[in-house]
């Protein structure tokens, strides 16, 4: 029986996600045993965690409790991302540079925190923490020279790309209604999605955690943050999802989340063409794109998604979960790293 401890510090519902995956691929093999320890205060009951097979998920009660749960011949450790709270700081610590193991391996499941930003990661920037684990992945589009810092220097360090949790974001059963919807807050700019949907007939909503200044009467506009027990069926609901990213914008993978899950869930999305997103969407294909950000341009966009023959739609809902399932799917992803460090 091979033990595995995930450690899951990093309180978000991404992360939770990535622990659900974790552990479906962990319950396939009969010889793997996995212990999560975890810093959530929020229950998340709408995603629900799943128990882990042959072991227990406890919540961190700090260092020495930690210590006792982990006794014992560990063949793998896994630590997924950097803690939020700086009381998980010397277990996060603790488990890279001292517990015993005959693996180590990190997960970045978000970028790497700006310096600064985030207790446990400056202070692995000070320890070079994380060169006490074998290997560790980040996002592929992240900032590669921020890794060397904490001590994950190539060839050591992996890239991964962004996936999303098909088996929570599947299709929904249901009328589709009569609205728009889009999600995030990086890089957006929503006054130019809210023109565009305004003469298509359509409703528009909104969940994001930065409020534009003023938006027009009538769209719906909800705070990201407050309403991730909604976001699955609003997005499952709407005629299309369309993620209005500023021109611009850095960061080429922005929007990537919303994306995935909406084409996870059979949905049309209508976003920013950039050479990230043309690996996962063909235009009119499974997907599409515009150019430019402007009311024009969504309109336009809107105007393709809406002049589908319900076959039509029917084959692009299934081309874009085909898609994420192919090359974005977090149950891919979770189960050819343990067939890679956990030899299942």
């Amino acid at each position: 029986m091979k033990r595995i401890l995930l450690a899951n510090f990093a309180e978000c519902p991404e992360n939770l996600h990535f622990e659900r995956a974790f552990v479906r691929a962990a319950g396939k093999n009969k010889e793997l045993s996995l212990d999560i320890v975890h810093d959530f205060d929020y229950h998340y009951d709408f995603l629900g965690a799943l128990p882990p097979p042959g072991g227990k998920r406890f919540k961190y009660s700090g260092l020495e409790a930690l210590k006792r749960a982990a006794a014992g011949p560990r063949g793998l450790i896994v630590l997924l991302d950097f803690p939020k709270r700086a009381r998980c700081a010397p277990a996060f610590l603790w488990l890279a540079r001292e517990a015993a193991a005959a693996k180590k391996v990190f997960i970045a499941n978000h970028l790497i925190p700006m310096p600064g930003h985030n207790f446990t990661a400056d202070l692995a920037r000070r320890l070079k923490a994380l060169a006490g684990v074998g290997q560790g992945f980040m996002l592929e589009f992240d900032d590669l020279g921020l890794w060397s810092g904490v001590g994950l220097e190539e060839p050591r360090l992996l890239k991964r790309g962004y996936a999303a949790d098909c088996e929570y974001y599947r299709p929904q059963r249901g009328a589709v209604g009569d609205y728009i919807f889009s999600a995030g807050s990086a890089g957006r700019e929503f006054k130019a999605l809210a023109a565009g949907v305004g003469n298509t007939g359509l409703g528009l909503k909104i969940f994001s955690d930065s409020k534009p200044a003023k938006l027009p009467r009538g769209v719906e506009f909800l705070q990201l943050a407050k309403n991730l027990h909604n976001l699955r069926s609003a997005a499952a609901g709407a005629r299309a999802v369309v993620i209005p990213v500023r021109d611009g914008h850095i960061n080429e993978a922005a929007g990537n989340s919303i994306a995935f899950l909406s084409m996870a869930l059979g949905r049309p999305v209508l976003t920013k063409r950039t050479p990230y997103m043309e690996r996962f969407i063909a235009d009119g294909v499974n997907g599409f794109f515009y150019d430019a950000l402007n009311a024009d341009s969504i309109a336009r966009g809107l105007a393709r998604i809406t002049a589908l023959t319900p076959a039509a739609l029917k084959k692009l809902a299934a081309a874009a979960r085909l898609a994420i399932l192919q090359k974005a799917n977090l149950d891919r992803f979770t189960a050819a790293f343990l067939k890679r460090f956990a030899k299942v």
